[in-house]
């Protein structure tokens, strides 16, 4: 199994630093950017020049990766009913508990749930050479400062917008190196509406913590496919309205761009 991801979009495709996108990000009070591939077009467009390449954990939406990777080795199934036993281990993420963790789980919830420990099963249930290519070195990361450590992928395993919406493209025209119904299987497990698929992962990295939201557009003739993060302090509380304001600012770019 290989998958290379390497892509400029200089010279390649169109590109666009839409400056004034910040003011969507300022007016609802949170710190971000935002980065689109519109394949109407061929064109790229982001609000800030260093946010398609700069890389930070890729955290749960690597468990987009792994899933294939576990189906493909047939260590997952798609069966509502074949479920993973628990451990009995409660588990917490950054400090904050997880109950929708503790307990017996199938593919479905795990990627609903983004559950750590399910996909950690990889690491005893793969062979040696698939897991050293494909969990602790894919090519889905860019950087990887420690692939040793527990769930490695929420603090130590980078990777950046343009990586991530070339994934959920190759994702969506089913063109990754695994089994078709596998990659329809997953893709299928992130719409939210007819036209809107989203992937959302958290992590802390740098002393901020981080909200990348990943996704797929489909009212026009061809997807638009989006990454936005969003970045506060570790000591700055959390706004109590804060997915109403993020899902504004994507309706509201959405709006302005005519999507």
């Amino acid at each position: 199994m290989k998958y290379v991801l390497l892509f400029l979009f200089s010279g390649i495709f169109n590109l666009q630093a839409q400056n004034y996108l910040d003011y969507y990000f300022k007016s609802n009070n949170i710190d971000g950017a935002i980065v689109i591939y519109n394949q109407n077009k061929d064109e790229w467009l982001f609000n800030t020049e260093v946010e398609p390449f700069s890389n930070t954990p890729v955290a749960a939406h690597f468990q987009l990766w792994q899933a294939l990777v576990g189906l493909e080795e047939k260590v997952f199934k798609t069966d509502v009913n074949e479920k993973k036993l628990w451990d009995g281990v409660k588990r917490s993420f950054f400090e904050e508990r997880k109950p929708e963790w503790n307990r017996d789980t199938n593919l479905i919830d795990a990627i609903k749930n983004k559950t750590d420990w399910y996909f950690d099963l990889l690491q005893n249930n793969l062979p040696e050479k698939s897991y050293l290519q494909n969990i602790k070195n894919p090519p889905l990361l860019k950087e990887i400062k420690n692939n040793e450590s527990l769930y490695f992928w929420n603090y130590a395993g980078l990777t950046n917008p343009n990586t991530m919406i070339l994934f959920l493209k190759d994702l969506y025209e089913t063109k990754l190196p695994f089994n078709k119904k596998y990659q329809q299987f997953v893709i299928n497990q992130l719409f939210i509406h007819d036209n809107l698929a989203i992937h959302t992962a958290e992590t802390s990295y740098l002393g901020k913590k981080i909200d990348w939201t990943i996704g797929i557009y489909l009212k026009q003739d061809k997807p638009v496919y989006f990454s936005l993060r969003t970045y506060r302090s570790l000591e700055t509380e959390k706004l109590e309205d804060y997915e109403k304001r993020k899902n504004l600012i994507i309706s509201q770019i959405f709006d302005v761009l005519n999507f």
